[in-house]
């Protein structure tokens, strides 16, 4: 199979536009186009549907992408092995991660990571996870540690940790006497487990949005509303706290980025989840 024209696909079907792939490749789109015609020749199946407005992939387009980039990583391990060369271990990372992994295992991780990898030059994001997921689709970010797997083209995905939930409530007060409920801005997993927790119980609170870990537990503290939040964080913190479900993390990256991304999650450093 043509690895330049799979290449050359996978910029298609990245950017969703010839002109914007001919761009990127340095090219021009008439000679893009005749590429791609001539690679759909090759496998008998069209893979782009031409719209007035753009391209998208077809079912065969769908069913192959994922392999032209596992084919295209590879490529580029294979070339390195046969030069001797170690993977890119140096240069700008872009990394987000959700608030709660920034207040909790993230320092001793990125620790670590600096420490076995001081050439990285490290740019960190925090955000909620479908906000750093639509980042990295964009590619304004490399990699992130979010609390879903969004399953996307063109981005991997490892799950890395496995952290219990609770409800913090303050320990003088019942939730059902409560009028509020804080949480981080919509798109935020812990959010989403909040609000279906309330509708269950029929609580009849409203949702209040703040930015920080600290920020939450001191309105919780100060017998102001609950929270959902990972069950460690509130190790050292004199609320009451029930389980709640769990959060699963995983760390996302795109495909140029790789290396980077795992020599991260091999420096991962969960914090016990027993406090």
């Amino acid at each position: 199979m043509d690895l330049r024209a799979l290449h050359a696909f996978r910029m298609i079907a990245e950017t969703g536009s010839i002109t914007a792939a001919a761009a990127r490749l340095g090219t021009v789109q008439s000679a893009l186009s005749a590429r791609i015609g001539q690679f759909e020749a090759s496998i008998g199946e069209t893979l782009f549907e031409r719209l007035p407005r753009g391209i998208r992939l077809t079912a065969a387009g769908i069913r192959l992408l994922p392999y032209a980039e596992r084919m295209e990583r590879l490529t580029a391990e294979a070339m390195r092995a046969v030069r001797g060369r170690q993977p890119d271990l140096s240069g700008p990372f872009r990394l987000g991660a959700i608030e709660v992994v920034a207040a909790s295992v993230l320092p001793a991780t990125l620790s670590s990571f600096l420490g076995s990898h001081p050439e990285v030059d490290l740019h960190l994001r925090t955000g909620v996870s479908r906000e750093l997921a639509a980042s990295l689709d964009a590619g304004e970010l490399d990699a992130a540690i979010i609390a879903e797997d969004v399953g996307r083209h063109g981005l991997a995905s490892l799950s890395l940790d496995h952290m219990p939930l609770a409800l913090f409530q303050p320990a003088d007060r019942a939730p059902e006497t409560l009028e509020q409920a804080f949480a981080f801005g919509k798109g935020c997993v812990c959010r989403d487990r909040l609000e279906a927790l309330v509708h269950r119980r029929r609580w009849n609170m409203r949702i209040v949005e703040l930015g920080s870990v600290d920020a939450i537990f001191g309105c919780v503290a100060a017998g102001l509303g609950v929270a959902v939040l990972p069950r460690m964080l509130g190790a050292g913190r004199v609320l009451e706290s029930k389980p709640t479900g769990h959060l699963d993390l995983f760390l996302i990256n795109r495909p140029e980025a790789d290396a980077k991304a795992r020599a991260l999650a091999a420096s991962y450093t969960p914090i016990e989840h027993s406090a």
